[in-house]
């Protein structure tokens, strides 16, 4: 706790009013918790600032006196990216912080403050025929914009627009000792944010940094016009090797907005996940309703809709494909692309339901992102691999839980992965799934007739155990296999990462001169 002194003085700063600092044991524990299932410690108090001006006087204040700050975003966490390592620590609900400040038509771009989710500024913008390059991750209905440039996130718009980093042009960040700096053109005197390399790049300085190096409080993206034409594509594989091998040579071909593969776990239990015949049915109501090109394909999605719980029950794995283009013409060239590699890799055809519906709701509900469809636990690990590397990383994830099949059969644990691509960068996401008690933060996240169903599941630390040292063990694996990682927060092994001292003892350099102190998010980056 911190003493009553500090948190007068913090309240103060933020405008007085009582809901502005959170000081009770419920909130900062919840505040404190992410889903990754490894607590460190729970901060002395959770501040909700509303105004940069008011959130730069808390840095300063909190600099002088020695409280570290960490930012929080929508929550969305695995990696313990807002986990505080220190009692001593001021937890930063960056949610208050949601204003979109400037939509720029002529030079394409917004300026946007980061605790907007992206949802709201998909909204705003698809409003005005506009969007983000890269413009959002599947949580995106609570996670925000300075969460995923943090983390740099990945998904919507991806597999042509990379991560969120890359449709980033400036960004103003509040600094540990309360410091306010701008990058990019924003930076500029007489200048807008329209450019990102105004000199050095210090907007990369502060993305993908899991906020080791500042508080994101504005940031500056692209903006590209709404497509007018988009096709979806699914098809099945009898094998991983081949799901894979044509998935990377579509990445290198540039063509598919949007390309993931899913495994035969997450085929067969897709519908009980949340793809029911009616929430299918409801998806392409909305699409038709739409009046967009994405009715390209309707009647096939339709048809396959109407054969309810069989859309990949059988399937052993598939592929999901989303084609933009200025034109229908353009866009059915480009997945012609797609379906002749397909068909050079024993692909086939199956209905287009499930990227339809990802098109028509982008950002619905996480209860299917956070849970198995029994309620089960989710908790992913992820590598990020060149295109190369595709096949042989997912043939040794294959391998490492056949080594461990047994031990996870006597402990009922599950696992499925997700594949996807990043222009050439290759991912792949396996996820391990057992029933343990879900805690406050995953039940506030789904429907009251789930929260009610699967509440009362009681925890099992020792499946917990299990499950966790599983996890570490891919990781490491994943170490060993030389792959990089997005969120790295304070999961991945970054410093031991990287080969070079001179680059380590850099970066440690870079920490001191915007966080002289180490207050900022200690332990993010290995850094402290």
């Amino acid at each position: 706790m911190l003493e009553t002194r500090h948190i007068d003085s913090l309240r103060g700063m933020l405008g007085g009013a009582e809901e502005a600092i959170l000081s009770d044991e419920a909130s900062r524990l919840y505040y404190s918790t992410d889903l990754s299932f490894q607590p460190e410690a729970v901060a002395a108090a959770v501040i909700r600032p509303t105004t940069v001006e008011a959130l730069a006087r808390v840095a300063a204040y909190c600099y002088e006196h020695d409280i570290a700050l960490v930012p929080r975003g929508g929550g969305m966490s695995y990696t313990r990216g807002y986990v505080p390592t220190r009692e001593r620590s001021l937890l930063v609900d960056m949610r208050g912080l949601n204003r979109i400040l400037e939509i720029n038509e002529q030079d394409m771009y917004v300026r946007v403050q980061t605790g907007c989710t992206w949802r709201d500024l998909y909204e705003a913008l698809k409003a005005k025929g506009l969007r983000t390059p890269y413009y959002g991750p599947l949580s995106g209905m609570y996670a925000t914009v300075g969460g995923a440039l943090s983390q740099n996130s990945l998904f919507h718009g991806s597999g042509v627009h990379h991560t969120a980093a890359e449709s980033c042009l400036g960004l103003k960040v509040v600094l540990a000792d309360g410091r306010v700096v701008q990058t990019g053109s924003s930076a500029h005197v007489h200048s807008n944010g329209f450019y990102r390399h105004f000199g050095p790049d210090l907007t990369g300085l502060f993305t993908a940094d899991t906020g080791a190096f500042g508080l994101k409080v504005e940031a500056c993206l692209r903006l590209i016009k709404l497509p007018a034409a988009t096709l979806c594509a699914s098809y099945g594989f009898e094998t991983l090797e081949a799901m894979l091998s044509a998935q990377t040579a579509i990445a290198r071909e540039g063509i598919a907005s949007e390309c993931y593969g899913f495994d035969p776990f997450y085929n067969a239990g897709f519908e009980d996940k949340g793809f029911s015949l009616k929430e299918g049915l409801s998806v392409l109501a909305d699409v038709v309703t739409s009046g967009k090109s994405l009715l390209s394909g309707l009647k096939n999605a339709v048809k396959i809709a109407a054969q309810g719980k069989k859309i990949l029950s059988n399937i052993n794995y598939s592929l999901h494909i989303a084609v933009d283009g200025p034109t229908e013409a353009a866009v059915a060239s480009m997945l012609l692309v797609a379906e002749n590699i397909v068909a050079r890799h024993g692909g086939a055809p199956v209905g287009n339901a499930i990227p339809l519906a990802f098109r028509a709701q982008p950002f619905g509900g996480v209860r299917t992102i956070l849970l198995g469809s029994k309620g089960e636990v989710w908790i992913p690990v992820h590598g990020f691999f060149p295109l190369s590397r595709a096949v042989d990383a997912a043939l040794a994830t294959e391998k490492y839980f056949a080594e461990h099949a047994e031990l996870m059969r006597r402990h009922n644990i599950k696992y499925s992965y997700l594949t996807c691509f990043s222009g050439a960068e290759f991912v792949i996401e396996p996820s391990l799934y057992w029933f343990d008690e879900l805690g406050q933060f995953r039940l506030d996240l789904i429907e009251p007739e789930y929260r009610q169903e699967w509440g009362a599941i009681p925890a099992d630390p020792q499946t917990r155990e299990v499950a966790l040292r599983l996890r570490e063990g891919l990781r490491d694996l994943y170490f060993q296999l030389g792959a990089c990682h997005l969120q790295l927060g304070k999961y991945y092994p970054y410093q031991q990462s990287i080969g070079n001292p001179a680059t380590r003892e850099l970066l440690g350099q870079v920490k001191r001169v915007v966080d002289g102190k180490g207050l900022m998010n200690p332990g993010s980056l290995g850094l402290e």
